[in-house]
């Protein structure tokens, strides 16, 4: 278990990161990201980042079915309860089009780098 919490942390650091040094994004809705629930158009959304998967969801290794399932929501649940390597985390930022608006976002990753 301890190794899971590391490589957890290790995950959300990683993360913070990303998200510190890449200021300047388009910012969504929740409501603007639910528009986009389809197999031919799949946006989600984790850690409070807004990703377009509409081209992955034919390589992701678990079916195009779970994605679908979470097309145009938040996903964070999802992808972080599920084991995901770090080069899923990788993976994710080719398909990040933007960020949700401060007001609707759960996650403060400016503090926590």
């Amino acid at each position: 278990m301890d190794f899971l919490n590391a490589f957890n942390n290790l995950q959300n650091r990683l993360f913070a990161l990303q998200v510190v040094q890449m200021p300047k994004r388009k910012q969504f809705t929740l409501k603007d990201v639910s528009a986009h629930c389809t197999e031919a158009d799949c946006w989600m959304v984790v850690k409070d980042v807004v990703y377009d998967l509409t081209e992955f969801m034919r390589e992701h290794p678990g079916g195009s079915d779970i994605m679908l399932e979470y097309a145009g929501t938040d996903a964070t649940m999802a992808f972080s309860d599920k084991p995901h390597s770090l080069d899923a985390w990788t993976i994710l930022e080719k398909y990040i089009v933007g960020e949700l608006i401060p007001e609707e976002r759960m996650f403060d990753t400016k503090s926590s780098s």
